[in-house]
């Protein structure tokens, strides 16, 4: 059984729980699961521009390096049940804006953190 290999996007907006702060972050190393193929199940860990301090996020949790054309185009809309990834742009039909999600929060039920542009840094569920 072989996965398929997974390249994540090596610059993304993430916030920083350092900093309290949405700020750029850059891919510092793949952790292969399995110890050879990186894959969706594997770990990336990215620091924030302005700390240093590192985080690490899922392969099922990030954007793939190449989108496919429509998903660049329209945002999805928020749906609780949905799973959404670092990076995606999710359209919130109760506050009529598009919002970016920056970071996740897990635990039960999972949250994601996202940045929308007049309502700022919201907690929205997932995967409910």
């Amino acid at each position: 059984m072989s996965a398929e290999t997974f390249s994540p996007v090596e610059d993304v907006e993430i916030f920083c729980r350092f900093c309290q702060k949405t700020l750029p972050a850059q891919l510092d190393r793949s952790i292969a699961g399995n110890g050879r193929t990186v894959d969706k199940e594997s770990t990336f860990e990215y620091s924030c521009s302005k700390c240093g301090k590192t985080f690490c996020y899922s392969g099922k949790d990030l954007k793939e390096q190449k989108p496919l054309p429509e998903e660049a185009s329209k945002p999805r809309d928020y749906i609780p049940k949905n799973h959404y990834v670092i990076g995606e742009t999710i359209m919130h039909k109760k506050f009529k804006e598009n919002g970016r999600v920056v970071g996740k929060d897990h635990g039960s039920p999972t949250r994601i953190l996202v940045l929308f542009e007049k309502s700022g840094l919201k907690k929205l569920v997932e995967d409910i």
